[in-house]
């Protein structure tokens, strides 16, 4: 929104103001490279003989501010272009001085096909509503990406539900929902000095990762701790020696604990050995406040500078602790070392068995109790964790990807997970064990304790294409009074689902939600194809 405003005309001159270092040759040298690839660019179109309304706008932008709409929005995809972001920020607050009420959705839908072209990710919308996020809700229909994060206000307009719920049939998966003022309250209170003007430029980085445009240094997610692996490691070597479960249980938090602390100690010393070998002079160009404090931006020179990183199988972690406590501890069904040989062999009974223990995603009260004390301490420990560079640790709740592999590492489990099969991919329930419909899933995710999640927390939710916009409106809702902070759906049938699955080539433009972000279901490894597919489907 800066270089609409003010052109990178302003953006030399407060380089060529710096003192005369080697930090202000490398901007000056960007700035060179920037204007040569521009008057490249301009070439070719006058060569092509592109419409002249698009030339006479390049000609003008990014250097000297934008005045129209359409000048802003070739000057946004311009700096796009040669940023390489994955995150094209609030659009319909970047854009808005410059809208004089045109109808630009066919431009806006244009920008989402650079975005996808560019391997680009995401981009926000709200919490200021107007006729821009309604044309940038409705161009999004059909389209992979970028994965729209619309911000949820409680007095939302029924119009913005409308559209929201007329896109996510068409099965694109967009927009995900998030929830405004958990995500302001939280990110003002771990942060003192973030401005109420900065707050309004949140933006989901990658799949959902915290920033605020034009003025953060997160590089996505710098590590993760595979939970589940490191409790079947702990599992097989503690359980036989365990008197009781609470001991059981305190043991292991103070294994993870440990992990915890060893996770922050790499990335601190990551992140130091990188500030001293490496400069990211776009970054440094474009990001507040490195210009001015003439600092880069891997040095800290943002003016918000943290880390983000994640963790993988928390929820079959706690669905695995449920099913000890109840069948070794509390029923004394088995020893521990019956338990442990049944659970190695995958013997098909006693996994069933396992599979209908208290579990995770149903409201049952007793295992919400042990979710929210297992996810407070997790998520708070990080609040002890210190960067030499940075305001420190904000953990996130998502998996992307990372589902698959993490499960391929870790052998058969007591939430009656299969060895190598994929872990949970994201808040909601473990596959298969949302039996009790949406609002009791979402009632255990709110247990989930959000609060010290920084990054956000990703919940999915699979829902028949039938469903009516004022249920999927009312479980949003219901989710975000009980402290729920993210939640995307995925709008399809199994059936067709299968289909794709045998016949790819006739289903190329099927598009779902995977573990933050959407992608072509045809796209996806054959394993994360059928953990998809595996879901539950409300």
């Amino acid at each position: 929104s800066r270089v609409l405003k003010e052109g990178l005309d302003a953006y030399r001159r407060r380089v060529e103001a710096l003192p005369e270092d080697e930090f202000k040759q490398g901007l000056l040298i960007t700035l060179e490279g920037i204007a040569i690839y521009h008057r490249r660019c301009v070439e070719l179109l006058k060569d092509a003989q592109a419409p002249t309304q698009l030339i006479a706008a390049l000609e003008k932008v990014p250097y000297q501010p934008a005045e129209t709409i359409y000048e802003a929005m070739v000057a946004l995809n311009f700096v796009f272009y040669v940023d390489g972001c994955d995150d094209i920020g609030p659009l319909d607050r970047i854009l808005l001085p410059y809208y004089k009420g045109e109808d630009i959705l066919a431009l806006i839908k244009e920008f989402f096909k650079h975005a996808d072209a560019n391997d680009s990710w995401s981009g926000t919308l709200g919490p200021e509503y107007n006729e821009i996020t309604r044309m940038c809700i409705q161009a999004s229909q059909g389209s992979r990406r970028p994965d729209l994060q619309l911000l949820v206000k409680p007095n939302m307009p029924d119009w913005v539900w409308k559209e929201s719920a007329e896109a996510l049939m068409t099965g694109c998966g967009q927009p995900a929902f998030y929830n405004e003022k958990a995500i302001r309250q939280r990110l003002c209170g771990r942060i003192p000095h973030l401005t109420q003007e900065d707050a309004l430029e949140f933006a989901g980085g990658g799949c959902t990762e915290t920033s605020f445009a034009g003025c953060t240094y997160s590089g996505g997610t710098d590590n993760e701790i595979n939970v589940l692996k490191i409790f079947e490691d702990y599992m097989y070597a503690s359980l036989p020696d365990s008197p009781s479960f609470e001991e059981f249980y305190n043991n292991f938090i103070a294994v993870l604990r440990k992990e915890q602390d060893n996770q922050m100690e790499t990335i601190n010393d990551y992140w130091n050995e990188r500030a001293r070998k490496c400069f990211a002079p776009i970054r440094t160009l474009f990001i507040d406040d490195c210009i001015d404090k003439g600092i880069g931006w891997f040095q800290g020179g943002a003016r918000y500078t943290f880390s983000i990183h994640c963790d993988s199988g928390i929820p079959n972690t706690l669905d695995s602790l449920l099913a000890i406590k109840h069948l070794v501890f509390d029923k004394k069904r088995y020893s521990p070392e019956q338990f442990l040989s049944l659970l190695k062999s995958e013997n098909a009974e006693f996994f069933a068995e396992l599979r209908s223990c208290p579990s995770y995603g149903v409201a049952d009260e007793k295992a919400d109790a042990l979710v929210r004390d297992f996810t407070t301490g997790f998520y708070e420990h990080y609040l002890t964790g210190k960067l030499d560079l940075g305001l420190g640790f904000f953990p996130t709740a998502h998996q992307f990807t990372r589902h698959i592999s993490a499960g391929s590492v870790v052998g058969p489990t007591p939430d009656g997970r299969k060895g190598g099969t994929p872990v949970a991919d994201s808040l909601a329930a473990v596959n298969g064990k949302a039996v009790k419909g949406p609002t009791a899933m979402l009632t255990s995710a709110a247990c989930y304790e959000q609060k010290d999640i920084y990054g956000i927390a990703v919940t999915n939710l699979s829902i028949n294409q039938n469903c009516p916009a004022s249920i999927l409106k009312a479980l949003v809702k219901g989710y975000f009074s009980m402290g729920g902070t993210q939640l995307q759906v995925t709008a399809t049938n199994r059936e067709t689902l299968l289909k794709a699955r045998k016949d790819p080539e006739s289903y190329r433009d099927l598009i779902v939600r995977v573990g933050g972000y959407s992608d072509y279901f045809c796209n996806l490894e054959d394993r994360l194809k059928d953990a998809v597919i595996a879901r539950t489907l409300f």
